[in-house]
């Protein structure tokens, strides 16, 4: 099995929307954000309650992953074929006499072996969440233009806080590679097996984490800001203070280092995955 993998890509949205938009945006729908059931069931609070206490502005990590395989080979099958009637003893064809078994379920028939020739070939493109690993909903984001980062290692934002991935290319790469590859069944020859990552990407996309306080209630509340949809949520999280790390494209693309301990069906492919990585390594 030949397994190739494209080169790996990252990249960064810019906002569509900026923090002061999303401000006036979250400002207008504060109360039922914070207040959530709670306010809907008792007395709708004042929105002079509710402050807003701090913004996080922040750029979320989210991988794309696609890869296909492609196998040919040789089967062989056994074809039964019913003939006329009853009468029938022998049947000449391809120059060949077959003799006619009276004893088939279905009716008298004569049996032919033959080698069917066969392609298989299977997609499979998955978005991940780079903090959880759990997919992700990255249509949404296809339309939006976004920018090469040439330098992952130095990769910072002036306004922005980047939040490394907790997630690595290996891990995303092996559950794409899990649904692709399939063992083949009743196969006699295999003559060709490939298996092409075609995409391993991280994307870094903006969003506005704006926390709220109900001091009556002793109640805080993080509105989390989608930068490109404008979409708003609220019981979300501030990361800058939990997740801990860097971003590192030794360290985030390390299909090289883990392509030994891929969880992929049959015991070779792993081997040759390493080789496919350190061949293209070296005529890079």
């Amino acid at each position: 099995m030949d397994i190739y993998l494209a080169d790996e890509q990252a990249y960064h949205y810019v906002p569509r929307f900026t923090l002061e938009v999303a401000r006036d945006r979250v400002e207008q729908k504060k109360t039922s954000l914070v207040a959530g059931t709670l306010g809907s069931l008792f007395s709708r609070p004042d929105p002079g309650d509710i402050q807003l206490s701090s913004v996080e502005n922040r750029l979320e990590p989210f991988w794309i992953i696609s890869a296909s395989a492609r196998t040919v080979y040789d089967r062989t099958r056994a074809f039964t074929v019913p003939v006329s009637g009853p009468d029938v003893q022998r049947v000449r064809i391809f120059g060949q006499e077959v003799p006619v078994d009276k004893k088939v379920k279905e009716g008298p028939a004569f049996t032919l072996e033959g080698v069917e020739s066969c392609l298989e070939e299977r997609h499979a493109a998955r978005s991940f969440d780079g903090l959880t690993g759990e997919k992700f909903e990255a249509e949404k984001y296809k339309a939006f233009p976004k920018t090469v980062i040439v330098d992952l290692d130095n990769f910072t934002s002036p306004e922005a806080v980047v939040i490394p991935p907790q997630v690595r290319a290996a891990a995303v790469v092996r559950q794409v590679l899990a649904e692709v590859i399939r063992p083949v069944q009743n196969a006699q020859v295999i003559h060709e097996e490939t298996v092409r990552v075609e995409a391993i990407e991280l994307n870094f996309r903006p969003v506005y984490a704006l926390e709220y306080e109900w001091a009556a209630k002793g109640k805080r509340v993080v509105v989390e800001f989608d930068a490109l949809t404008g979409e708003m949520t609220a019981g979300g999280k501030k990361l800058s203070a939990q997740i801990k790390g860097m971003v590192s494209r030794d360290l985030l693309f390390d299909i090289t280092a883990d392509a030994a301990g891929m969880l992929v069906p049959g015991g070779g492919i792993a081997v040759k995955l390493v080789k496919a990585v350190v061949d293209r390594s070296k005529s890079g």
